[in-house]
């Protein structure tokens, strides 16, 4: 639906001037329900990356997720869909330790180049279905590694709901990067909602 979504050009600049920091490889958009923080990041940032507008972004891979109750697994799932190759025991690996992940993302690349998007949207599942404390602390440690190392090769993208902002707070090094790299998605103002209302009826061909 990229083609048809507008409204919201001032935050996907914004997103993507935080992507462009040198430590630009986490990202948290934080919003109420219902909001807007997934289309934003589904429908305007991932194109933006698409085009081309962040260094060779064209050229980044993507890859996109839900927690679930079994982030591990769940991970395993994205990863694969865009790996170069079979990678058995994929999930194992990434379960053994901290930079498991870390050490995943440029064996499922096919190139010394390329870089890796991960999106995963609804965050707030990691606290509220997530049940076994010491899986959810490890997929947050994973995480923290991965976007940390200097020679990493990943960028993180979460959307996480406004009531749940306070849980990923509790947890030390994650906490941290959430609260250097949030944006916050507000209400749409009347210009954008009128955008929103227009610019798709202009491409249809109406006045």
């Amino acid at each position: 639906d990229a083609m048809h979504f507008f409204g919201r050009e001032t935050l996907i600049r914004r997103l993507l001037a935080e992507l462009a920091q040198p430590d630009g490889r986490f990202l948290a958009v934080i919003g109420p329900s219902g909001s807007g923080k997934s289309s934003v990041v589904k429908a305007g940032l991932i194109p933006a990356l698409r085009r081309g507008t962040q260094f060779d972004s064209e050229m980044w891979y993507v890859a996109r997720m839900v927690p679930g109750a079994h982030p591990f697994q769940e991970l395993e799932t994205a990863l694969l869909s865009v790996a170069v190759g079979d990678f058995p025991a994929l999930q194992a690996s990434l379960r053994a330790t901290d930079d498991g992940l870390l050490r995943a993302v440029p064996r499922i690349l096919p190139d010394d180049m390329a870089e890796l998007v991960l999106v995963i949207d609804q965050f707030e599942e990691i606290f509220t279905l997530v049940e076994d404390e010491a899986e959810r602390k490890q997929f947050l440690s994973s995480l923290v590694a991965a976007v940390q190392d200097p020679g990493g090769r990943l960028r993180v993208i979460v959307t996480l709901r406004a009531d749940f902002y306070d849980r990923p707070l509790l947890y030390p090094g994650f906490g941290e990067l959430v609260q250097v790299h949030t944006e916050v998605v507000l209400p749409l103002s009347s210009a954008d909602l009128q955008e929103v209302i227009t610019g798709p009826a202009e491409r249809a061909g109406l006045v």
